[in-house]
């Protein structure tokens, strides 16, 4: 509570400090001393280690330094380098983008020191037995469904294995970064260049209210580490146009050749002001070109906006709390795409939120188990849906009745669900009818059809006020009422977004 009460008093003085010609220098102070939550130790991702070595420290055969390749710390904490346990698992990332035929999930096993934990699955397995023993359990729940997978594939991904990437750095340069931060920042992406992996390539887009590409996309570690400049704020203006920054990012990586994967890392401090785009023009074109978003947000930093970029295009959110962690944070982004446990699998079909668990246990460890989870949306909306998103749902009704069959509830409480995790959405329920009937009557039946889904989302749950009810009969039809089958797909039940 001590914690919020100081970061509330921030955001409250620091307009006051403004209004009476506060000094930018003391307000970025008073920003670099904010609290962090008092539980907040994130472990940075920092070297690996083999299976066989963890195996061995347990059984106090050896004692495991912090080794000699580390780019990061623990932060929060003083790393014990005998402290190896316990070991946990964290699922960063979720890929969706080619369900229903496969879900992808990235995984990270590590000890307390962040070093990632090698050999626990194919082509590198170094356990007893098969690696199925491990890998004990996989569940995807939905909708209050949970399914066990039964048939999944974990792979273990290495450094010198895995595919090229193409990155773009984002990176906020509006004058509240301050010259301090700002300097800290690209002292920070300086020390990432230093490490980046041949054959993979780098742009750096930095951003005010206008764009300036400073390294175009390029693997020529030479050429990215002499065009890339740490110069703090001068001759940059003012604005923050983080969307326009971001797709200007995602421009350069189009450029990148076929089987590169594409990643952009934004870094801002504070919210949207100056962009000519939106954030869901952002998310589209990221998922058209299937561009993975990690953002970092530090300081006064927006986090809704920036926390669904990553959550919805496979990324990962990060938040800062001290201009210490910023090298550690890029080097722990940069270390999760070189080492990693990919798990695939078919998913259920259920369009809302699912979560996905693993578990892994140990045998040579007492059975030591590890889990975690992660979430992917298939909803019917989204935080990005603009206002206009028609979704067709295929509520089917008693014959000449608009009552609403058992069967057709699920998909209706799949649309109370995506109306619940977004609470701002308000709908029109459209009813429509094909042409078999007088004018009158199918204006009618498309009117109290609409009007049940309304009710029944209203018993779901859902406030009236975010619904309107409309029936158009037959005078919109999608396609000719010339055979059953287009006499069909006539009859339905569109939701449409009219406010959020």
């Amino acid at each position: 509570m001590r914690e919020l009460a100081q970061r509330t008093l921030l955001l409250a003085l620091i307009p006051l400090t403004l209004l009476f010609g506060g000094c930018p220098h003391h307000i970025e102070s008073m920003v670099e001393e904010t609290l962090p939550p008092a539980d907040y130790k994130p472990i940075y991702m920092t070297s690996t280690m083999p299976f066989g070595q963890v195996i061995e420290a347990w059984k106090g055969k050896i004692t495991v330094g912090t080794g000699g390749i580390s780019t990061g710390t623990v932060l929060g904490s003083e790393a014990d380098s005998a402290t190896m346990l316990p070991l946990q698992m964290d699922i960063r990332t979720v890929d969706d983008h080619r369900y229903p035929n496969e879900i992808e999930l990235r995984a990270f096993v590590f000890d307390t020191n962040g070093r990632f934990v090698m050999g626990l699955a194919p082509p590198y397995f170094a356990g007893q037995g098969n690696y199925r023993n491990y890998w004990k359990k996989l569940v995807d729940s939905c909708n209050g469904t949970t399914t066990t997978i039964d048939s999944f594939n974990v792979t273990e991904v290495r450094q010198d294995r895995r595919e090229p990437y193409a990155i773009a750095l984002v990176l906020d340069h509006s004058p509240s970064m301050g010259e301090s931060r700002a300097r800290k920042l690209q002292e920070a992406i300086a020390l990432l260049l230093k490490v980046i992996k041949k054959g993979d390539m780098v742009a750096v887009v930095k951003f005010t209210s206008t764009m300036k590409v400073e390294v175009p996309l390029t693997a020529d570690s030479s050429l990215y580490k002499r065009l890339f400049q740490i110069d703090g704020l001068r001759g940059y203006e003012g604005g923050t146009a983080m969307y326009d920054g971001t797709l200007r990012g995602i421009d350069e990586l189009k450029k990148a050749p076929a089987g590169y994967k594409r990643v952009a890392i934004l870094f801002s401090d504070g919210g949207d002001n100056s962009s000519d785009s939106t954030l869901e023009s952002v998310h589209r074109v990221a998922r058209e070109t299937n561009t993975a978003i990690y953002t970092v947000a530090y300081g006064m930093a927006e986090e809704e906006p920036m926390r669904n970029l990553a959550g919805y295009t496979g990324g990962r959110f990060y938040r800062l709390f001290s201009t210490k962690e910023f090298p550690y944070v890029f080097a722990d982004i940069y270390r999760s795409m070189n080492n990693y446990y990919r798990i695939t699998y078919r998913p259920p079909q259920c369009d809302a939120r699912h979560t996905a668990r693993a578990w892994l246990s140990f045998p040579e460890l007492q059975s030591l188990t590890v889990s975690d989870y992660g979430t992917y949306d298939r909803s019917l909306f989204t935080p990005f849906d603009p206002v206009g998103t028609i979704a067709f749902v295929n509520i089917e009704f008693d014959y000449d009745k608009a009552t609403i069959r058992p069967e057709s509830l699920p998909l209706l409480r799949q649309v109370a669900e995506a109306m619940r995790s977004n609470p701002k959405l308000v709908m029109e329920i459209r009813g429509h009818t094909d042409d078999r009937g007088g004018d009158d009557y199918n204006q009618r039946l498309s009117e109290k059809r609409a009007e049940s889904v309304l009710e029944e989302l209203v018993e779901m749950g859902i406030g009236r006020n975010r619904l309107v009810a409309k029936g158009f009969g037959e005078s919109k039809p999608l396609v000719e009422n010339d055979t059953d089958e287009h006499r069909r797909s006539n009859r339905r039940t569109e939701f449409v977004i009219i406010g959020r």
